[in-house]
């Protein structure tokens, strides 16, 4: 089955996380208010998920090895599949078409993420979850890496669907050739995984 993959947004990740959580549960993580950022700093590569108040959110973005700091694009595709992927190379749509086409079976698997909202927020772990968010839409795939965004980036509201449930599936840094690299974090709807 090809799937079709739309661009739905952005965000600048200078190494830290970013959360994906139900959009209820946002006003729950206080990064910068409590420290709760700090939970972050010392997770292993296989602890992709944190509970945020009685939500589970999962960890989405910061992979070290592609580039310390990066763009991480955000894709849907008919299905529902959310894909989040931090990507390197001289042709950056080429490396953006290759980690969406890339096999999941050997991702690392994470935790289930709700969505009864019917939005998930995502955002960096850095900032308290109640800061500014902008819906995600739909637009073209940037064609270059491009330098980063002045400030903070706000988080994104994407709608769900319908979906109420992901599961996580992770590929950390994975090198295509000698140039090109990526990384990606696939929300996968739960009947589907």
């Amino acid at each position: 089955m090809i799937r079709v993959w739309i661009h739905i947004g952005r965000f600048w990740s200078n190494g830290e996380q970013f959360l994906a959580v139900d959009s209820a549960g946002r006003a729950d993580w206080r990064g910068d208010s409590d420290d709760e950022f700090d939970r972050t700093l010392d997770l292993t590569p296989s602890e992709v998920g944190l509970t945020v108040g009685p939500r589970t959110a999962a960890l989405v973005g910061g992979d070290g090895v592609v580039r310390d700091d990066s763009w991480v694009e955000i894709f849907r595709d008919g299905s529902g599949v959310l894909a989040f992927v931090q990507a390197a190379g001289p042709d950056y749509r080429k490396v953006l078409a290759a980690a969406l086409a890339h096999p999941d079976d050997a991702d690392l698997d994470g935790p289930v993420v709700g969505a009864d909202s019917g939005e998930l927020a995502v955002f960096t772990a850095a900032v308290d979850g109640n800061g500014m968010f902008e819906p995600a839409s739909p637009g073209p795939v940037p064609a270059e890496h491009s330098p980063p965004s002045r400030g903070v980036d706000p988080g994104l509201l994407i709608s769900t669907d319908g979906v109420t449930a992901y599961r996580l599936k992770v590929r950390w840094f994975t090198q295509l050739d000698e140039s090109n690299c990526f990384a990606r974090w696939l929300l996968i709807p739960a009947a589907a995984a």
